[in-house]
């Protein structure tokens, strides 16, 4: 019992000065009145403030401990940071309204509506299904379901093509272009079988042509505009007499890379002449004799059509190779969809 007692007085004085000098009215061990308290006065006292503050220090400690437990309960934690797929950055996703309003996707639906089965959004793209395909947007690269992972090796195949004629060369991109080809084997296909399905023999200017059904109805229409040009323009006249090869579908890929010509699906012609007056046509041809000057050979040193031929080709889809920094200048790509991206964001500025 005695022992009880004085382990009740001990814990009440530490927990009595250490934690709560404010429990009893006086502080006993520094009171002057130490000395003069007679023991059967200063024991109980001992006691009672070392139960009080024995009960004071658990109460308290109770009541910090709780307070401490609301403080983490209601305490919120800040959201994980985003985490950004392999290849992207993080940034806000567009929205479908975004996406759709977005000049590259008007173009290509405008284009090739009747040929898209429907549009869905989709984990914050868009995804257009061509036949059996799925060709996600991917900001303009245009890739297929199977082949998402490619992301990184493909650049948008939509770009900026210059509507006038370049008066100063172009400089090439420090990269070279990286444009896959999956719209177009989800559209035509991918043998050359598959191809030829949606491909047709016909002329043009007289020479025999084999090309994709939409160019064919394209060419149409630009040989229409260019025999009328014929007829008042001498130099569009002469440049019909002088043409001697036209090369259209061939299963190539682009020189000096591992893709696919347009050539292969059938959507682009080489309009050939007798002979090039001297004058630079290709830009690989010019850089085997000028080294690295190639893409700095003044306009007028380069082999042109007439800027109305050109005109008249544009107006129904095709690009010429000509307005290109790796220039091409005999060559004509059907890719109405460019051209259509272009007036739309020339319009929008």
């Amino acid at each position: 019992m005695a022992l009880s007692v004085a382990f009740f007085i001990t814990i009440g004085i530490l927990n009595e000065f250490r934690f709560n000098k404010s429990t009893c009215p006086h502080d006993i061990m520094s009171s002057p009145m130490r000395i003069t308290l007679p023991y059967w006065v200063r024991i109980p006292s001992l006691l009672v403030c070392g139960v009080i503050g024995l009960t004071g220090y658990e109460s308290r400690s109770q009541h910090e401990v709780s307070t401490l437990v609301d403080r983490v309960s209601n305490f919120e934690k800040p959201e994980p940071e985003p985490r950004a797929p392999a290849g992207r950055s993080v940034v806000a996703e567009p929205t479908e309204a975004e996406l759709r309003a977005d000049p590259r996707v008007r173009a290509f639906v405008h284009v090739y509506d009747s040929l898209i089965d429907s549009v869905s959004y989709q984990k914050d793209d868009l995804v257009f299904f061509i036949k059996a395909s799925a060709i996600h947007f991917e900001d303009g690269r245009m890739l297929s379901s199977a082949r998402l992972d490619r992301r990184e090796q493909c650049d948008p195949v939509f770009y900026i093509y210059p509507l006038e004629f370049p008066e100063e060369p172009i400089a090439p991109p420090e990269e070279p272009i990286r444009h896959c080809t999956d719209v177009q084997e989800a559209l035509w296909g991918r043998s050359e079988s598959q191809i030829r399905e949606h491909a047709s023999s016909s002329t043009f200017l007289g020479r025999r042509v084999f090309l994709n059904d939409l160019a064919i109805q394209a060419l149409v229409d630009v040989e229409r505009e260019i025999r009328a040009l014929a007829t008042v323009e001498l130099k569009v006249a002469e440049w019909i007499d002088e043409l001697d090869i036209a090369y259209s579908l061939i299963d190539r890929g682009i020189a000096g890379t591992p893709r696919r010509s347009q050539h292969a699906w059938g959507l682009a012609v080489d309009l050939v002449p007798r002979s090039y007056d001297g004058q630079q046509v290709y830009w690989r041809w010019t850089r085997a004799w000028n080294g690295r000057g190639w893409h700095q050979i003044p306009m007028e040193q380069r082999w042109s059509p007439p800027a109305s031929v050109v005109r008249a080709f544009e107006s129904h889809g095709f690009l010429w190779g000509g307005k290109w920094a790796h220039f091409d200048n005999i060559h004509f790509e059907y890719r109405p969809e460019l051209l259509e991206y272009n007036k739309l964001i020339l319009t929008e500025d």
